[in-house]
């Protein structure tokens, strides 16, 4: 088999785009009855055209949103307009923002890639039923990741060409190389006896992954002429030590060992890591009514000492088709079947980075001796935790399976219970050993997961012209940490700003959100109803002093500024007179009650249509963006439902949109609270696809035995309260501590197809 593929596709964001290459072979050989071998070849060569997700002053996604309409992305002759919203900022305290088509267009980012994929295989009947395989594999992926901040950008609000942006022009460069081996070598061995059916295997594999990098930025660029690092000479003050934010443009966050050199270099590393593996499996079947699987498995990871390098996992699992006994009489109707099944497993961790487990050396330093001459130094390293080992999930779960009307309905059932223990975690340790964390396995922790699945699959119709099909499921899950294992409190600044955004405490989920509970607004009739009676009342400002409680109708709450009617209220959890840290609770969940799905798949004569979706209900996302678009600060564009805040008690606007001020003066958008969390529901049709397959009579004259006209649309459209792009996001990229933050993502693509499928 030979295919290859080529796509040129153009992003949603201006200026953004990827080409695709491929090309993929296949081959398999009997070289003997007993003797087979098959190779296989599969070649990705991709060239992106990006920009840089995150802050606003970074990327064009969130700067999209900031900039204020009243500026202009062009002037009348098509010309992009610059630093016109920037420009402003000393006058009006507008964000120093740049216009973000301008941004998309002229930073230039590009990524080139090439992935290769190369396996062979060969297997030998030794004996009847007992077969000897091994598999050989080898991946490679080279990348070339280049940035360039031209000079006709502004620099804050200082406009292009000026010597500030002249100084921030910048280019940085990435060349990333890796390679992974695989060697796997297995015996299979499968006999059958009267009703007993036995299958076994053992094997050894091996895993080796190399990675090699090196990364280089320089800034001062007189001229975009040469838009690259190569457009810099050798002097090393061309060059500088630290990249430049590139939140979210991708570039792979791999390098754990950076060394500076002479000439300029900003970044070097060389890794190298190895998984060594014994496995072995045993089925038994008998008669189709009862299996038994047992496995096991050892790992050895170079990323753990010699200590602790390997881990046990043994699994168990077992099924019984209740239907297939002789007692069986139909329970469930004619040509029902049951079954029920079983099963237990042990499963490792090991995503902890290489050589964590080893004492290092700092970079070299300056040391006087004797006659007071710096000598060159080096000294030790943070202290590292030689009995570095696997983080383990022990599972159990149970599962039902029936099938009804001769299987035209189907209903699946499943229900699991996992705890994970000896957890992966840097945890805290006092500063006088050198370092303030060491990377260890938390003793005696465990985060335990439990949950249910329902799915159910049926053919509503199925006569010779109509079919009709209909599947669904939903799922439930809960998390909860049982044991820290003595560690403390986990807090986490997920977004952003510098604000704390989640907490991981025994008793709660994993990463909740954690913030001040908003519990109303001040209002005229609170000010009025006090003001008599408390000498600290300003009549002038119409305020209360600094920390001051507010008592009675509008509950208790304090602020770190004046209180004025509009102000959003915080619980005063603790009851003391004054809203501070101390009164931060648990303010949401990323997580949702449930996650769901289902399609439709329907064919009628020769025309064939199927859609499918997925939702999530009861999940709350922290919009880090609200940070700018949700303030009233006037400093950018704004949400259209502000225009509903708090005026006056004329005009009170909807009761939760608190007033306009500036944040130096208030605290009601420079702290994390229930107002910044929204619903994060959502129900998405994921594909809409119809078909058409051309009648025999039509197929016999254009002579091909098969011709099908289609066309999809994916991600055709989403039902949410979200008021961002996309409400499943994830800015901290699967970061377990700090889950659902959005801020400045690239938005969800719909994507339109039309093809056809020809058969020779």
């Amino acid at each position: 088999m030979i295919s290859g593929g080529y796509q040129n596709q153009q992003g949603i964001i201006v200026a953004t785009k990827q080409e695709r290459l491929n090309f993929r072979a296949n081959i398999d050989a009997d070289i003997s009855k007993k003797f087979k071998v098959g190779a296989s070849l599969f070649v990705t060569s991709t060239n992106n055209r990006e920009v840089q997700e995150g802050r606003f002053n970074q990327g064009p996604i969130l700067g999209a949103l900031i900039y204020a309409p009243i500026f202009r992305a062009r002037d009348e002759n098509g010309n992009l307009v610059k630093n016109e919203m920037a420009a402003q900022q000393p006058v009006y305290g507008y964000q120093t923002i740049e216009n973000p088509v301008a941004v998309a267009e002229e930073t230039n980012i590009t990524r080139k890639g090439l992935r290769g994929t190369f396996n062979g295989t060969a297997s030998y009947e030794i004996i009847p039923g007992l077969v000897a395989k091994a598999n050989l594999g080898l991946q490679t992926y080279n990348e070339k990741y280049e940035y360039y901040l031209p000079t006709s950008l502004s620099s804050g609000n200082n406009p292009p060409y000026s010597p500030q942006a002249i100084a921030a022009a910048t280019a940085s460069a990435l060349t990333l190389s890796t390679q992974n081996l695989l060697a796997e070598f297995t015996a299979t061995y499968a006999k059958q006896f009267g009703k007993h059916r036995l299958n076994g295997l053992v094997g050894y594999t091996v895993q080796k992954t190399n990675l090699d990098q090196i990364s280089v930025s320089a800034q001062g660029f007189q001229t975009n002429a040469v838009q690259e690092i190569t457009a810099k000479g050798a002097d090393p003050t061309n060059f500088f030590l630290n990249l430049p934010s590139t939140a979210g443009s991708g570039v792979p966050n791999t390098t754990t060992s950076l060394a500076t050199s002479s000439i300029g270099f900003t970044g070097t590393g060389k890794q190298e890591e190895t998984l060594l593996s014994y496995l072995a499996r045993a089925e038994y079947n008998y008669d189709d009514r009862y299996y038994l699987t047992a496995a096991f498995r050892t790992d050895g990871s170079s990323r753990f000492g010699p200590l602790n390098r390997w881990g046990n996992f043994p699994s168990l699992s077992a099924g019984w088709t209740i239907s297939n006994e002789p007692f069986y009489a139909d329970w469930l109707g004619a040509a029902s079947t049951l079954k029920l099944r079983g099963s237990w497993g042990l499963t490792g961790n090991y995503n902890v980075g290489n050589y964590n487990y080893l004492q290092t050396m700092n970079s070299p330093t300056g040391a006087v001796f004797g006659s007071g001459t710096i000598q060159t130094a080096f000294y030790s390293g943070p202290i590292k935790d030689q009995k570095l080992g696997w983080e383990s999930t022990s599972q159990y779960n149970l599962g039902l399976d029936v099938g009804l009307f001769n299987n035209r309905l189907l209903l699946i059932a499943n229900a699991y219970l996992s705890d994970s223990y000896n957890l992966l975690f840097n945890q805290p340790i006092s500063a006088i050993s050198g370092t303030t964390s060491i990377l260890t396995n938390l003793r005696n922790s465990k985060i335990r997961n439990k949950g249910i699945e329902f799915q159910i699959d049926g053919r509503a119709v199925s006569t010779q012209d109509f079919k009709l099909n209909l599947s669904g499921n939903i799922s439930l899950n809960r998390n909860k940490v049982l044991n820290m294992g003595g560690a403390n409190t986990i807090l986490v600044a997920g977004a952003e700003r510098s604000y704390i955004t989640h907490i991981t405490q025994e008793g709660q989920p994993v990463g909740m959100f954690y913030g001040f509970k908003v519990i109303g607004m001040v209002r005229q009739k609170d000010v009025d109803n006090l003001a008599a009676d408390n000498a600290v009342y300003n009549a002038a400002t119409q305020s209360f002093p600094t920390g001051y409680v507010l008592k009675g109708p509008a509950r208790s709450t304090a602020s770190t500024n004046p209180l004025r009617p509009g102000d959003l209220i915080f619980q005063d959890v603790n009851g003391d007179g004054v809203v501070n840290d101390a009164d931060k609770q648990v303010i949401g969940s990323p997580y949702p009650k449930f996650t769901y799905g289902f399609s439709v798949n329907a064919s009628y004569k020769a025309f064939d249509a199927n859609a499918s979706f997925n939702g999530v209900y009861g999940s709350q996302v922290l919009d880090g963006q609200d940070y700018y678009l949700f303030n009233m600060e006037g400093s950018g564009n704004q949400y259209s439902v502000v225009a509903d805040r708090y005026r006056s008690e004329d005009q009170p606007g909807n009761g939760q949109v608190f007033r306009a001020s500036r944040g130096g003066t208030q605290s009601n958008s420079t702290r994390l609270s229930t107002f910044y969390l929204q619903n994060g529901s959502y129900l998405r049709c994921t594909n809409i696809t119809l078909g058409y397959n051309l009648p025999a009579s039509v197929l016999t004259k254009v002579r091909v035995s098969g011709l099908r006209l289609y066309a999809n649309v994916n991600n055709a459209f989403t039902f949410t309260k979200y008021k961002g792009y996309n409400p499943e996001v994830d800015y901290n990229n699967g970061a377990n501590l700090a889950p659902g933050v959005d801020y400045g993502k690239y938005p969800l693509a719909r994507g339109y197809n039309i093809g056809a499928r020809i058969t020779f």
